[in-house]
Protein backbone atom coordinates (compact mmCIF):
# COMPACT_ATOMS: atom_id res chain seq x y z
CA UNK A 1 0.00 0.00 0.00
CA UNK A 2 1.31 3.70 -0.99
CA UNK A 3 2.13 5.88 1.67
CA UNK A 4 -0.02 9.07 1.72
CA UNK A 5 3.24 11.18 0.08
CA UNK A 6 3.87 8.73 -2.22
CA UNK A 7 -0.18 8.65 -3.83
CA UNK A 8 0.05 12.63 -4.03
CA UNK A 9 3.12 12.12 -5.56
CA UNK A 10 1.86 9.68 -8.53
CA UNK A 11 -0.98 12.22 -9.25
CA UNK A 12 1.29 15.09 -9.04
CA UNK A 13 3.22 13.68 -11.59
CA UNK A 14 0.16 12.56 -13.70
CA UNK A 15 -1.46 16.00 -13.66
CA UNK A 16 1.88 17.28 -14.66
CA UNK A 17 1.72 15.54 -17.56
CA UNK A 18 -1.68 16.25 -18.57
CA UNK A 19 -2.03 19.91 -17.83
CA UNK A 20 1.08 21.59 -15.95
CA UNK A 21 -0.63 24.61 -15.32
CA UNK A 22 -3.30 23.18 -12.82
CA UNK A 23 -0.66 21.58 -10.74
CA UNK A 24 0.28 25.43 -10.21
CA UNK A 25 -3.43 26.61 -9.62
CA UNK A 26 -3.74 23.74 -6.91
CA UNK A 27 -0.98 25.09 -4.95
CA UNK A 28 -3.32 27.37 -3.56
CA UNK A 29 -5.12 25.35 -1.69
CA UNK A 30 -1.99 23.69 -0.06
CA UNK A 31 -0.49 27.20 0.78
CA UNK A 32 -3.65 28.59 2.51
CA UNK A 33 -3.52 25.63 4.95
CA UNK A 34 -0.33 25.88 5.25
CA UNK A 35 -0.70 29.57 6.21
CA UNK A 36 -3.10 28.80 9.10
CA UNK A 37 -0.73 26.10 10.44
CA UNK A 38 1.74 28.86 10.54
CA UNK A 39 -1.13 31.14 12.18
CA UNK A 40 -1.41 28.01 15.10
CA UNK A 41 -1.13 27.94 18.67
CA UNK A 42 0.32 25.08 19.68
CA UNK A 43 2.31 22.57 17.88
CA UNK A 44 -0.83 19.64 18.02
CA UNK A 45 -2.94 22.23 16.55
CA UNK A 46 0.06 23.00 13.84
CA UNK A 47 0.20 19.42 13.28
CA UNK A 48 -3.56 19.45 12.70
CA UNK A 49 -3.44 22.25 10.21
CA UNK A 50 -0.79 20.20 8.21
CA UNK A 51 -2.55 17.52 7.49
CA UNK A 52 -5.51 19.78 6.90
CA UNK A 53 -3.78 21.59 4.00
CA UNK A 54 -2.27 18.05 3.14
CA UNK A 55 -6.08 16.43 3.04
CA UNK A 56 -7.51 19.97 0.93
CA UNK A 57 -4.56 19.35 -1.53
CA UNK A 58 -5.30 15.93 -2.03
CA UNK A 59 -8.90 16.15 -2.75
CA UNK A 60 -8.55 19.15 -5.06
CA UNK A 61 -5.55 16.89 -6.95
CA UNK A 62 -8.19 13.68 -7.19
CA UNK A 63 -11.24 16.24 -8.08
CA UNK A 64 -8.99 17.81 -11.16
CA UNK A 65 -7.51 14.60 -12.07
CA UNK A 66 -11.04 13.10 -12.74
CA UNK A 67 -12.44 15.90 -14.20
CA UNK A 68 -9.29 15.82 -17.29
CA UNK A 69 -9.43 11.88 -17.69
CA UNK A 70 -13.42 12.24 -17.85
CA UNK A 71 -12.83 15.04 -20.55
CA UNK A 72 -10.24 12.56 -22.39
CA UNK A 73 -12.32 9.98 -22.03
CA UNK A 74 -15.59 11.65 -23.53
CA UNK A 75 -13.15 12.27 -26.53
CA UNK A 76 -11.46 9.75 -27.17
CA UNK A 77 -14.74 7.93 -26.87
CA UNK A 78 -15.37 4.02 -25.13
CA UNK A 79 -12.99 1.78 -26.21
CA UNK A 80 -13.31 -1.45 -28.40
CA UNK A 81 -11.92 -4.41 -27.57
Amino acid sequence: MLSRKERIDRKTQLLEQLDPEREVALESTYTKHLAEAIRASSPRERRQEIDNAIEAYEEALDGVLYELLDKRLAVEGPSVS
